[in-house]
């Protein structure tokens, strides 16, 4: 009779965590999974305009200031970024510099291929991985940005 009782006391263990893990995975799929962003799409870094409104109840004239903030903003880090470019392109000219004054001039020119060869398939990587993000993604458009 002993026997008989642990048997099902294992066995109602057994099924009760195994009803634990499926009740799990499936609530992960079903609940979790439809609050993360999906793959290839980032989390908004800051706040949008419109959450900022619903959420501190904004006035409108206060709306109206907070997309100029905005736009002003994403000005300068347009021009920032600008900026950024120019000096990283000065900083490889002045490493291909540096490099082929080591290099003997047929060297210079294997090596010039070789970067070639490196740049397009690093290209086609970039765009195939751009082609990827984008398909699921709504373009911004210029009368959104800072409302997004």
């Amino acid at each position: 009779m002993k026997d008989k009782y642990k048997f099902w006391v294992a066995l109602s263990m057994i099924v009760v965590f195994g009803l634990g893990i499926t009740v799990g995975i499936v609530g992960d799929r079903a609940y979790l999974k439809k609050n993360r962003p999906k793959s290839g799409q980032r989390p908004e870094p800051f706040p949008t305009v419109e959450v900022m409104a619903r959420e501190l109840q904004l006035t409108p004239e206060q709306k109206a200031r907070m997309k100029e903030v905005f736009r002003q903003s994403e000005e300068r880090f347009q021009a920032f970024g600008k900026e950024i470019h120019s000096h990283l392109r000065a900083l490889r000219e002045q490493l291909k510099t540096d490099i082929d004054s080591v290099l003997t001039p047929e060297q210079q020119k294997k090596m010039q291929e070789m970067m070639d060869r490196y740049m397009q398939e690093r290209r086609k990587k970039s765009s195939d991985k751009r082609r990827e993000n984008t398909k699921d993604q709504i373009p911004p458009n210029d009368e959104n940005k800072g409302e997004r």
